[in-house]
Parts: structure tokens; sequence; C-alpha cells
């Protein structure tokens, strides 16, 4: 379980992640195409994983009718869940199927989303920082506040506690609420669900009263990556 997970990671164990065979992706997507037909598979961004390229040498090889799209979002964790979820919901009111990958890279391009890094030792054990940077992080009690982009993760700020962090959300929402009057934010939590649901969704509740809400764990690989204490926020104007 997610609890287990992090107890663990506390605890000084090593855990890692991994993904299906590329045989067994091949499968899965032939298998989704004979079901449903067309179908849009929105990867994981290019930069972080295969998955792009693994799908599109399988349409190569054996899609002749075009039947899956594959669009590369550049997003991974909760910008990801949060563009797949805005989708779903809208291809149950487009016209066609060009309409809904109109709709996809056009959420794709406005999603947005800050990760909010609690120790820099879990991105460091990873790979995903150098231990020099990590450790001068530490010294300093500094937390990274991360963004995955098409390129890559991207450090967008630093601060030093989680009041910090809450300021710097905010800060950030409310230059989203300048621009719409309905935004859909995801917030995301690993192992501090209680501050997530509590004291970070009424904080955002009370900036954006007409804001859609949306509470859910962090992708277990995301928290395998970044660490216990991490928490995130995805972020979209009105759709």
């Amino acid at each position: 379980s997610p609890e287990e997970l992090y107890c663990l990671m506390r605890t000084g164990r090593k855990v890692t992640t991994a993904q299906a065979s590329t045989f067994e992706r091949h499968l899965r997507y032939e298998s989704i195409c004979r079901q449903f037909g067309r179908t849009l598979y929105l990867c994981v961004g290019s930069a972080y994983t295969g998955n792009y390229d693994t799908a599109m040498a399988w349409k190569e090889a054996h899609d002749p009718d075009n039947l899956l799209e594959v669009l590369d979002t550049g997003a991974a964790s909760g910008r990801l869940g949060l563009i797949a979820l805005l989708t779903s919901r809208y291809v149950d009111i487009a016209g066609s199927m060009e309409d809904v990958l109109d709709f996809s890279r056009k959420i794709i391009v406005d999603c947005k989303e800050y990760v909010f890094i609690d120790e820099l030792q879990y991105l460091v054990a990873g790979g995903r920082l150098s231990r020099a940077g990590g450790f001068f992080g530490n010294l300093l009690h500094t937390k990274p506040v991360v963004s995955p982009a098409e390129n890559g993760v991207r450090k967008v700020g630093v601060v030093r506690s989680r009041e910090g962090q809450l300021a710097f959300a905010l800060e950030k929402l409310g230059e989203l609420n300048r621009q719409t009057s309905g935004p859909v934010i995801m917030l995301q939590y690993s192992d501090n669900k209680e501050w997530v649901a509590g004291t970070v969704r009424q904080q955002v509740q009370g900036l954006l009263p007409q804001a859609e809400i949306l509470l859910t764990p962090l992708s277990l690989t995301s928290g395998v990556h970044m660490g216990p204490g991490t928490w995130a926020m995805a972020c979209v104007s009105g759709c």
C-alpha cells in the first residue's frame, strides 16, 4: 500500500520502479485497438520514458489503419492525469476524433504542475539530482519546487518550509485567477493527506471559490522518485 511504501522509504529502505516489457505493451496496444477501434494514447512525456517511441514503433509496424493516435504530452504525474481526465470528459461532447485531438493539444499547453519536494535525498538516490547539489540543498534546509515540462523536470522555485510551499502555490494560483473564472485544480498527496486535504485545500478554496478542486494520491512512481512528504498541484484554466 502507499502507506507501507512511504514508511519503508522513511526508514531508509531502497525502493525502485519498473514498467511492462515492450512485448507486453505491444500486446496491450493491439488488444485495445481491436476492442475499441480508433483510440487516443496520451503518453507520458518522452523526456521521462520510452513509451512514446515504443508506441510509434508499434504503429509503424502494425497499425496500417491508423487506429492508435499517439500524443507525446510532455507531461508526467498529476499533469498527465489532469490532461487525461479533462480529455475524457470532452469525449462525451466531441463531434469527432479530430476535435478530441485539438482539445487535448490545447490542454497540454494550458495545464501546469508544481511539485513540492520535502527532502532532496530521494531524488539524489534515484540519480535525478547530483549528490553534491542534493547535499548542499539539505544543508541549507531548502525545499525545491519543480515542474515537469516537455524537456524534463525544471526547478521553478526554492522555499524553506511547508508554509513556504503553500505560499508559493497560492501565488501561482493567484496568477491563474486573473486569467480564468473556473479553473480545475488537482491536489496530490504522498503520506501527508491530512495536511493537503485540510490546510491546502481550504486555502485554495478560499482563494478560488469558483474552482473545481480534485484530491488524489500522488502516483506511486512519482512518490518513489520524489519521496514521502512530497505533494503537488496541477491546474488548468476553465474548460
